[in-house]
């Protein structure tokens, strides 16, 4: 968008309020350049010349998580994402602190999986006493969600189905996702397989895209989107599958695949499924994180249900944002860990052992915040422990 239509898009906020009580930085920092209706008043100044940008302004405008519980609230339907992704933009491509430099070098690492397992894999490797006397707090947070990611591996472009073909689909791998969630795109590999369904990964498949449209760099995001459309072009599947709930949301906003995008769980949900397929009985309490990238599906918990004696149990507050955020989970450490603590004390009392989340950062926030509250508790994604219930479960993915 166009600084004018950005302000033609601003004017529409009447600050009427309404956004508060659903935004978790307003939650937090009680501090109206930390609200939505705060944040659209800085965005006018900014573009109408009123104010300049400054470091201070820039961090109101970074603290927002892009949970976009504000436009489900805003009477004026109000597309405040598309306002804080066209103004970051402006920022991103003015600001030369190290601010955002820091943004900047986090987006790289995250995007391109290869240097980002190397080069965690090196700090690793570097005494623990050095790392906390040499690396700031946001690396340091880095470091200790490392700990949750895989060594990456080389995916077959093809993954033949058990027994009868039914279909042929294709599956986006992300690229944080392929070290934070790999054992969850196997188990959709797998479970998949076991249905019957084909699985192809396109080997030139890159980023969605949606950290660096998020982070106010579109053209990097638009490159992505192009060497995605390639990735898929061609393929002959019944549909793009996502397993991190952001990648597929931002998949969805290209428009321009020409195949259907679907997050696995609402795939699946509306598949039949071959009656010699059964599942185990699963008779305890099991916790559920909705992301904020996925409120819109319904198909986690009827999926899930198919598990026979499984209770589930919406984790209290699931419509505020944990505070993970993308990359905020590491640029905003403060924000991230007060968003998570009440979340954690829900699970501390819920005696649950297993927690789903089908968001990438959002899991790797949870297990860091369990891990240090010393809780007994395993974060998996929702098709992990599907297909962890399959009797018989003795498919290997190829």
């Amino acid at each position: 968008m166009t600084p004018k239509q950005l302000l033609q898009e601003s004017d529409l906020c009447v600050k009427c309020g309404l956004c508060l009580p659903h935004c978790p930085t307003y939650r937090i920092r009680q501090d109206e350049g930390d609200s939505p209706r705060g944040r659209i008043a800085l965005m006018q100044a900014l573009l109408s010349g009123q104010l300049e940008s400054t470091p201070q302004l820039q961090a109101h405008l970074n603290r927002c998580l892009g949970c976009r519980a504000c436009e489900r609230a805003c009477p004026s339907a109000v597309k405040y994402s598309k306002l804080i992704d066209g103004v970051r933009a402006i920022g991103y491509q003015q600001g030369d602190n190290m601010g955002q430099w820091a943004r900047k070098i986090a987006l790289k690492l995250a995007s391109k999986p290869t240097l980002l397992s190397m080069g965690i894999r090196f700090l690793q490797c570097l005494p623990r006493h050095y790392l906390q006397k040499v690396c700031g707090q946001n690396l340091q947070r880095l470091i200790a969600f490392s700990f949750n990611l895989s060594r990456l591996i080389a995916w077959q472009t093809t993954y033949s189905p058990m027994g009868e073909k039914v279909g042929r689909v294709a599956l986006f791998l992300g690229c944080m996702s392929q070290l934070s969630d790999q054992a969850a795109l196997l188990s959709a590999i797998r479970l998949l397989n076991r249905l019957g369904w084909e699985v192809v990964v396109p080997p030139k498949q890159g980023c969605c895209g949606a950290l660096y449209q998020h982070a106010g760099d579109p053209i990097s995001a638009h490159e992505f989107q192009a060497q995605n459309r390639t990735a898929f072009a061609g393929q002959s599947v019944t549909a793009v599958l996502t397993i991190a709930s952001g990648c597929g949301a931002h998949l969805k906003e290209y428009g321009d695949l020409s195949v259907a995008i679907y997050d696995v769980s609402d795939f699946l949900n509306r598949q039949p499924w071959p009656l010699q397929v059964k599942l185990k009985s699963l008779p305890q309490p099991v916790m559920v994180h909705d992301a904020c990238s996925l409120r819109t599906a319904d198909a986690v918990y009827p999926l899930l249900r198919q598990i026979p004696d499984i209770t589930l149990i919406p984790l209290p507050e699931n419509t505020l944002c944990c505070g993970a955020g993308g990359i905020n989970l590491v640029t905003e450490p403060q924000i991230a860990d007060a968003l998570l603590a009440p979340k954690l004390t829900a699970l501390r009392a819920s005696k649950a052992t297993i927690l789903l989340s089908s968001n990438t950062s959002c899991a790797l926030h949870f297990a860091a915040g369990i891990r240090k509250a010393g809780l007994n508790i395993e974060v998996l994604h929702p098709i992990q422990l599907l297909e962890r219930q399959l009797l018989d479960n003795d498919h290997p993915t190829g």
